[in-house]
Parts: structure tokens; sequence; C-alpha cells
């Protein structure tokens, strides 16, 4: 069964496009032999990442993640099953968003992890927003 761990964190320093450019060469390269998909969006020092794949291969790369010491704050806002990848073409991509997209992911989350949603079928909703803004459809 496939899974997706989505997280928020900060960077402790903001990227630099050699570094950046770096990070995701490597990244796909190993998400390409471990069978993982998902993109990463960056504001300015905020990060989201999707990451999609078999929860053997995902749950130890965010691991790897929260120990890493180039993030801070990392706040993991999903995990669960899913029944698709929606970023079946991406190893990594990554992606510069605007604060406002940035803002309205943030508020999918906090719904996503209410009490009141929590009980409700089908409530991959910041997974699909995430999706959305990806495929720039909202500004």
């Amino acid at each position: 069964m496939e899974h997706c761990i989505i997280y928020f964190s900060s960077s402790v320093i903001l990227f630099q496009e050699a570094d950046l450019s770096t990070l995701l060469e490597r990244s796909r390269r190993n998400n390409a032999a471990l069978g993982i998909t998902g993109v990463l969006l960056i504001n300015r020092g905020s990060i989201i990442q999707v990451l999609e794949g078999s929860m053997d291969a995902i749950k130890p790369l965010y691991e790897r993640i929260e120990r890493d010491r180039r993030h801070t704050n990392v706040i993991k806002v999903f995990e669960e099953p899913i029944s698709q990848r929606l970023f079946t073409d991406w190893r990594m991509d990554c992606k510069t968003i605007s604060a406002h997209q940035l803002e309205i992911t943030q508020t999918m989350a906090s719904l996503h992890n209410a009490d009141w949603l929590s009980k409700k079928p089908g409530r991959d909703v910041i997974l699909s927003m995430i999706k959305i803004i990806y495929d720039g459809l909202i500004w």
C-alpha cells in the first residue's frame, strides 16, 4: 500500500541556487532507488515537503529529515495511506510558492488535524490542496 508523509519545517539558512540544485540531484537519485516520489515547496525559509511511497521507504527518510540540522521546527502534518500518488512524475520536484500559498497550506493543515475532521473519511484535504498549489491553480 502507498503512503504519504507531509511535513513543514524551517531552513536554518536560506538555500542558494547551487545548494538547492545539489540537494535535489542527490534526492532524486536516492528517491529513484527507493521508489519515492514527491515535491518540495519553498517560500523563503519555510519548507513543505510531500513524500510518497511505501511506508518502509518514506518513514526512515522522514526520520533522517527530522535529524537533519539544516531544518528546525519539523512538524509532520499528514501521515496516511493513499489510494494513489499525486506526484508520480517526480522523484522530487521543487517549486517556490508565494506567501499566500504557504498560508493557505498551513490553514488546511490545521483543518486537517482538527478533531472534528479527523473522524471523517477522505480527509486528505491537505494533500489535495498542495497538489492544487503545485499545479499553479492558486496564487
